[in-house]
């Protein structure tokens, strides 16, 4: 049985634009009706669910009240929406988000563009919808707005799809055929995996971050509760600190090649089962095997013979200065076991940095057969 796939899209524009026929059109069912159940004022993000089939789930935002005159209050709202979907998990994102311009306006308005690049933050796959294009005579007018999308709200040009969303006929008896359903398709899948392809490297260096931070401070503590006062070069508890700075920097790289390993095979699970659900099949195919794990041994930098590298020489000044050369010893010992600590987290960051892009450069290759098709 096929995997269950749940989708997010986000859709925004303002009244009479045609979103739901849009919608309607693209998932192939009614899968919106005007206005039902949505306030007569106000603003705000509309939430549907809807099975599509029994493998695909899709969950609609739909947006009400986007007016020019209310431009910084959706500003805001937008953030928010945006910041809740921004997560680990690949199933809670925007795997599209929809912005409907209609072609019969000829014009772009500059809340238009504010809003564009306001969704656009962060990488997220924006796609401006360009409808009602069977109108007569607006070929024209859709060029001028295609440049200005791209001019002033940063789109990419295959990001700027013209559509018409219903099949019509007209009063000479011709009938028009609804248009646009299958290069939208095409570009929320190259659009999601162009967002893995963002997104995950940025994860893993977020989480390698946060663990070599928190194993610095950890190992920082250590040194200064067990570096005391008295004996502070005590050869056995230098051995065992040695043995807890090395594992735990090992179980660092170990948790970032998993991670990495991790976010890549979710990825991809997740981009095959969405896109075979989501009106045929894979754009690219990904196999059903996983990434081999790779996990480097970083050399890390032993504090050996500490005792005899700091205090062997001052050894011979403490009854002479007495409270204030062990003072002396401690801070030096301190500082010694600093400077190595500092040493053990570029190394770890360095190893970070050549995961991120490895993660990075295997992602890639993915989005380069994309780019060949297109």
């Amino acid at each position: 049985m096929a995997k269950q796939c749940e989708t997010n899209v986000l859709i925004l524009g303002k009244t009479g634009v045609g979103k739901t026929s849009l919608c309607n059109y693209i998932f192939g069912a009614e899968v919106m009706k005007t206005g039902a159940g949505r306030p007569v004022t106000g603003m705000g993000i509309f939430t549907e669910t809807i099975p599509l089939s029994p493998q695909l789930i899709l969950h609609l935002y739909d947006s009400w009240g986007l007016e020019a005159d209310k431009s910084e209050s959706w500003k805001v709202l937008i953030h928010e929406v945006l910041d809740q979907h921004d997560v680990r998990e690949i199933g809670a994102w925007f795997h599209t988000i929809i912005y409907c311009l209609s072609a019969k306006s000829a014009r772009v308005e500059d809340f238009d563009l504010d809003m564009i690049r306001a969704l656009g933050k962060d990488g997220n796959p924006v796609l401006v919808v360009l409808t009602h294009c069977d109108v007569m005579n607006v070929e024209t007018a859709i060029a001028a707005m295609r440049s200005e999308i791209i001019a002033k709200a940063g789109i990419r040009n295959q990001n700027i799809i013209e559509v018409s969303s219903q099949s019509k006929t007209l009063l000479s008896g011709k009938t028009t055929q609804a248009f646009g359903k299958e290069k939208i398709i095409h570009r929320i899948k190259v659009n999601l995996l162009d967002s893995i392809s963002q997104k995950m490297p940025q994860l893993l260096a977020a989480f390698g971050h946060q663990k070599i931070n928190q194993w610095f401070k950890t190992c920082q503590e250590v040194v200064q509760q067990q570096v005391g006062f008295i004996n502070p070069t005590s050869g056995k508890k230098e051995i065992s600190r040695n043995d807890f700075f090395d594992r735990s920097a090992q179980e660092i790289v170990d948790q970032i090649a998993r991670e990495s390993d991790a976010l890549f095979n979710e990825a991809y699970e997740f981009y095959t089962a969405f896109s075979r659900q989501f009106s045929g099949n894979a754009l690219v195919e990904v196999t059903d095997q996983q990434r081999i794990p790779e996990i480097i041994h970083v050399q890390i930098k032993k504090r050996d013979k500490i005792g005899t590298s700091i205090a062997g020489a001052m050894l011979l000044a403490i009854p002479v200065v007495g409270l204030l050369g062990k003072f002396a010893i401690q801070e030096k010992t301190r500082a010694y076991y600093r400077e190595g600590l500092r040493h053990n987290k570029a190394l770890l960051e360095d190893h970070l940095k050549v995961c991120v892009g490895m993660l990075t450069q295997d992602l890639k290759k993915i989005n380069d057969e994309l780019e060949r098709e297109e």
